[in-house]
């Protein structure tokens, strides 16, 4: 004690935690000054009235109005909540006094029912904060979760499960158990919607209704008649196997739809005809198709030509008199290509096939840390554009190009190399904006791609031949980050592109977007001078489609007015013309999981939307229609590219089907997230000190093999 310093004022506090929240807590489990007890299902609360109605707008009303519950110390809530674990009621208890709740997997469901009981608008923000941001709705209780979030006013969480459902119901939900579980309003209510089964088989239906009632045959017999009414809405009724003859006789509903707007009529003898399997196919084991090359290491680095080469056990197939069927090419993979599918879209049929590939030995093969980037065909070849994904562009000395030919099922890894004497600065375009791939097309037996040498905008020519590859300088360009293009009568390409001076995206000048037209012949850009469209630089993120119709290049944006370039007045002209949204489509040109991935065939678009897991959809969209034409989804999530093709019927034919939904990639890119007590700015408590980073989320290398060292070696 010092008898020279005096202070004249001192602030002196107590920590609340010990001096109310404890000391209320302790008076709960006593009992004592507590005046309500809450009763349910045998179980007994004490709580204070002033705490209830501090947090509860339905306690407060309670308590303040001329109710008989405002005067009784028991009230009993058995009759008005109903739960699956009655201890959850206490959870919520005490979030009243301490302002802390764990919500889990288990609990969630009960806690949703309590808050909105108790009108707790806070407690069901963190319901939808758990379903929507954290990922809790998956395949296993979409179904559960879409009506749960109905009948508790969590719009968002319905809208997501009923889209999941939308995508996956004719390929997964309705073989699974889950949906067994339903009531019959429940599933009286998905049997009505068009969206839910419109790419379901009748036969399936009937199969899903049977199914459902045998489960419980004794007290849901009763429903049989208002269910087989409702699937009668979809088809026409059949006493066939449904598990026989599903692919046989039943078309999806709603599968015609498109053919009968599109496809001319032919006549009855020539629609009856079903194509033989060619007798030229030669199958080998058990697979279908030949493996890839095995070409040795050593020999690949100083002879380039040995990546197109190698020792194949043949596979020939006779195109003569075969019939082109206009299709599809998807690939889903991931960075690394730790996963890599391959899967065929017969636009007529709407049927997914699965294309076999050697994949142990493509993936061996492949230089680390590249992805599939985008795709282009020509003449029965797929060839996928390999490279980084990241938010900044990236090394392009090596354009390595994978690809698959489609006949005779051979892939080869194609490895481009620079002409020049020295070797200068080489960068690709953005790769990790989904809604622009790295611009890639195919025009007179050679591969072009964009990107920039030494800070400048080049057009890379990839020679088939001597597999190296020639750069020419966009005039007026600098450097380019994303770029879309298109070729038009085989021998020119059209770009459109946008491009910056500066070191990145966050720190550069004289952002702008330009045009300009490459003659493939005489190796040169045009010389007159075309303007630009009216769109900004951050707009071109947006999911505009660039595309050739009747000798005119025209870009397209669903539901807007589309731009069409006249090249003799050398100015973009907005037209009339415009194709559909679909109802998924999202425009938001940001780098989150949600993108569109756009194609173009002979006579319409298609869009493929990825906007969450388990709900990727595609729609075909046409001037000629006023909506969107949906098609079967694929049934595997994350398309990562898509382009159009045509293959021979004989080898669709050869092909697997793919129509029940594949898990794999979900499954090999799903993200754990540990265990998390910093749920929301008010919480109090903090992270687990076990936790060896300061990043929730924990990566699996094996599956994204970041590493660093590049191997461009077969």
């Amino acid at each position: 004690m010092s008898h020279y310093i005096r202070a004249e004022r001192k602030h002196f506090a107590k920590n609340v935690q010990d001096c109310i929240i404890k000391p209320l807590l302790r008076q709960r489990e006593t009992g004592e000054l507590c005046d309500v007890e809450l009763m349910l299902n045998g179980l007994t609360f004490t709580a204070h009235k002033a705490i209830l109605s501090l947090w509860s707008p339905y306690f407060l009303s309670m308590f303040t109005c001329d109710m008989r519950e405002k005067t009784t110390r028991e009230i009993d809530l058995t009759e008005s909540v109903v739960l699956e674990d009655d201890n959850v009621f206490g959870f919520i208890l005490d979030y009243m006094y301490t302002g802390s709740l764990v919500v889990t997997a288990d609990n969630i469901e009960d806690i949703l029912r309590i808050s909105d009981f108790l009108l707790l608008d806070d407690v069901k923000e963190y319901c939808r904060q758990f379903y929507r941001d954290l990922g809790n709705i998956d395949l296993r209780n979409c179904l559960r979760t879409r009506f749960l979030a109905e009948n508790h006013n969590l719009i968002d969480v319905r809208d997501c499960c009923q889209k999941i459902i939308e995508s996956r119901f004719h390929d997964y939900l309705i073989y699974n158990d889950e949906i067994l579980e339903l009531p019959a309003s429940c599933l009286l209510r998905l049997l009505e919607d068009p969206n839910v089964v419109q790419h379901t088989t009748y036969i399936d239906l009937k199969y899903l209704v049977q199914r459902w009632i045998d489960s419980d045959f004794e007290a849901r017999k009763c429903h049989s008649n208002i269910l087989g009414t409702c699937i009668k809405l979809w088809g026409c009724d059949d006493d066939s196997n449904p598990r026989t003859s599903v692919v046989e006789q039943e078309e999806n509903i709603g599968g015609d739809l498109v053919n009968k707007i599109m496809q001319p009529q032919l006549p009855e003898q020539l629609s009856n005809q079903v194509p033989a399997p060619n007798p030229c196919l030669t199958s080998i084991g058990e697979g279908r198709f030949a493996s890839i090359p095995s070409i040795d290491e050593s020999d690949s680095e100083d002879d380039p030509s040995l990546y197109s080469q190698g020792s194949y056990v043949s596979v020939s197939y006779c195109p003569l008199h075969d019939q082109e069927q206009q299709v599809l090419f998807s690939v889903v993979c991931n960075q690394g290509l730790k996963f890599l599918k391959v899967l065929v879209y017969d636009i007529e049929n709407q049927k997914w096939f699965h294309y076999p590939i050697a994949g142990e030995k493509v993936l061996h093969n492949i230089p680390s840390r590249q992805t599939v980037c985008n795709l282009v065909t020509n003449d029965h070849h797929l060839y996928m554009y390999l490279c980084s994904s990241f938010p900044y562009p990236t090394d392009m000395l090596k354009i390595n190009i994978l690809v698959l030919d489609l006949l005779h099922a051979q892939s080869s890894l194609y490895s481009f190399r620079t002409v020049d004497y020295y070797n200068p600065c080489y960068r690709t375009t953005l790769t990790n904006i989904r809604n622009v791939p790295p611009a890639m097309v195919f025009c007179a037996s050679s591969l072009y791609v964009l990107g920039n040498k030494e800070g400048t905008g080049h057009l890379f020519m990839c020679n088939l031949t001597n597999h190296q590859y020639t750069c020419y300088q966009i005039p007026g360009c600098r450097f380019i980050s994303l770029a879309r293009a298109v070729v038009k009568d085989n021998r020119y390409i059209y770009v459109w592109y946008r491009h910056r001076t500066g070191p990145s995206e966050e720190f550069c000048i004289k952002k702008s977007v330009g045009f300009a037209m490459f003659d493939t012949q005489t190796k040169i850009f045009n010389s007159w001078q075309v303007l630009p469209p009216e769109i900004s630089y951050d707009d071109f993120a947006r999911a505009y489609l660039m595309t050739v119709r009747d000798d005119t290049v025209i870009i397209y944006m669903p539901g807007k007015p589309a731009l069409v370039l006249d090249e003799v007045r050398c100015k973009w002209v907005t037209s009339l013309r415009k194709i559909p949204m679909p109802p998924s489509f999202s425009d938001n040109g940001s780098l989150a999981d949600t993108f569109q991935l756009q194609t173009f065939t002979e006579n319409s678009i298609f869009i493929l939307n990825n906007e969450a897991p388990y709900t990727t959809s595609i729609a075909e969209v046409m001037e000629s229609l006023p909506h969107a034409v949906p098609h079967t989804p694929p049934p595997i999530d994350h398309i990562s590219m898509v382009t159009s093709g045509h293959l021979p019927q004989s080898v669709i034919q050869t092909l697997d089907k793919f129509d029940l939904y594949d898990d794999a990639y979900a499954v090999a890119l799903h993200v754990s997230m540990r265990c998390s007590d910093l749920e929301g700015e008010d919480s109090c408590t903090s992270h687990s000190d076990d936790q060896d980073t300061d990043n929730d989320y924990e990566y699996d290398d094996e599956i994204y093999d970041y590493d660093y060292d590049f191997n461009f070696s077969i």
